[in-house]
């Protein structure tokens, strides 16, 4: 969908910061949802007895403009490195009970090593993954907060994006890694301007 199909959604508060015009402005989510489209797709397959089956299916199409002003999204979940680590520290433990069963046996305590060195790796990951989501997630947060805030200007090209602090322009590629950048920046101001406040109470 070109810029042209757009919708016009206008804001009293929000202006380009480029070029300070109201005429060609868009809410970021708005052209995000302008620019997904779904059609159906209609054909034929051989059954099984070899007569034409008629088959239909939904296509989603997604513009180049709305990949680049898409949302954040949180890190991915640890789901994948938790089951790992839990079934290897049970095959893990299955074969402790082996070996200690028969010492004589050498494959359980091969598979005793192997799968205790998966459990470790695998909770090294999950413990990695689950720090990220612990400090990325409420930082997407507010990068998502910011995105629904933001407005696109199809003269310029770029991104003006509103909300707590002051505004700023950011590109409109990449818009979802911009948006976590400003979200960190301004919060690292915040804190640089609690600091002075709370030493004040403090004395």
């Amino acid at each position: 969908m070109g810029d042209k199909q757009l919708p016009r959604q206008r804001s009293h508060d929000s202006v380009c910061l480029r070029c300070r015009r109201l005429d060609q402005l868009v809410s970021v989510p708005a052209a995000v949802r302008a620019g997904h489209s779904t059609g159906v797709v209609r054909g034929s397959v051989t059954g099984r007895f070899g007569y034409d089956v008629p088959v239909s299916g939904r296509v989603v199409q997604v513009s180049a403009l709305a990949r680049a002003l898409a949302a954040p999204r949180r890190p991915r979940a640890a789901t994948g490195p938790a089951v790992v680590f839990g079934g290897s520290a049970l095959l893990a433990l299955w074969n402790l009970l082996v070996a200690v069963s028969d010492p004589a046996g050498g494959t359980a305590w091969f598979g005793l090593v192997f799968f205790l060195a998966v459990a470790a790796g695998s909770g090294w990951v999950l413990r990695t993954r689950q720090r990220r989501v612990q400090v990325m997630g409420p930082l997407v947060d507010e990068a998502v907060g910011l995105w629904r805030r933001s407005w696109y200007c199809r003269r310029c090209g770029v991104v003006s994006v509103y909300g707590a602090g002051a505004p700023t322009t950011v590109a409109a590629s990449g818009l979802a890694s911009a948006l976590i950048s400003v979200a960190q920046q301004r919060r690292q101001q915040r804190g640089l301007s609690v600091r002075p406040s709370s030493a004040g109470v403090l004395h």
